[in-house]
């Protein structure tokens, strides 16, 4: 009896919390991402900017320092498929060249508004979601 009163009550809690995950799904604060990644504090990201951010990740991901970052070093952040689109060469590694187009693909799709930066509510998407991984 024990056994199944545990699992109606693991049963309702995972239940509970399914239904409670998509109303706060993509609400959160986006000021902490916005103070890092928005130096001159005009409340969006520019490509400038998100460049800037996405150099500096690269070498933080690149702890061998050789220049490329393979499925390991990107831990997660870049799937298998958008791995392979980015390398064209088909050596295994994003150089930084790649690493950008990635980035910069990842920019414009968080971007549909296609004024070039990318505000809350666009950082909030699902491509903007995307964007962060490779930025932060």
């Amino acid at each position: 009896m024990k056994l199944s009163l545990s699992t109606a009550l693991a049963a309702a809690a995972l239940a509970a919390s399914a239904a409670l995950a998509p109303a706060s799904a993509g609400h959160h604060n986006c000021k902490a991402e916005m103070a890092y990644l928005n130096p001159d504090h005009d409340g969006t990201i520019d490509w400038r900017e998100a460049r800037r951010a996405a150099v500096r990740l690269f070498h933080k991901l690149d702890p061998d320092r050789d220049g490329t970052l393979d499925m390991n070093e990107v831990r997660g952040r870049v799937g298998i498929l958008s791995f392979a689109r980015f390398n064209p060469d088909r050596d295994g590694t994003l150089d930084k060249h790649e690493w950008l187009a990635l980035v910069k693909h990842r920019f414009h799709r968080a971007n549909p508004d296609k004024d070039g930066t990318i505000d809350c509510r666009e950082l909030q998407s699902l491509a903007g979601r995307k964007l962060l991984r490779v930025l932060m």
